[in-house]
């Protein structure tokens, strides 16, 4: 392999979730599915909802960046209803995501998945459900 070849595919644009979009698709995939307006629907009743919120966050990363009508950034409204924890509850984990670096809170009440943490988000949740 050439120096070009290797300089290539090792130094990659900014946007890691964009060059990985259709792996961490296929991933994602295995485990949910969005409807149009970005509610999470989950392959895996047996998920727990601290999952689900992991989820939700990984697959609304993914789906932006496929649909551009879908908003990355999920309010705590939405990740309640799709994770079935209340709100400050929802507040608390999400909270926790932040402080591991795995999410941001763009603005008050909102909460997004860092791009380049999106496959161990998946992964955490795939993991666990194998376990299960």
């Amino acid at each position: 392999m050439s120096i070009e070849d290797l300089k290539k595919k090792f130094i990659v644009d900014d946007d890691v979730l964009k060059n990985r979009l259709e792996e961490m698709g296929a991933k994602a995939l295995q485990l949910c599915m969005l409807d149009k307006k970005g509610n999470v629907h989950f392959n895996n009743s047996k998920l727990s909802p601290n999952e689900k919120l992991r989820l939700t966050l990984a697959a609304r990363a993914i789906a932006s960046q496929l649909d551009e009508t879908i908003s990355g950034e999920v309010s705590v409204a939405e990740l309640a209803t799709n994770s079935g924890m209340a709100e400050n509850q929802v507040r608390a984990r999400a909270s926790d995501l932040v402080k591991e670096k795995s999410a941001t809170s763009p603005k008050r009440g909102f909460y997004a998945a860092v791009p380049h943490k999106v496959e161990a988000l998946l992964d955490s949740v795939t993991k666990s459900s194998k376990k299960s």
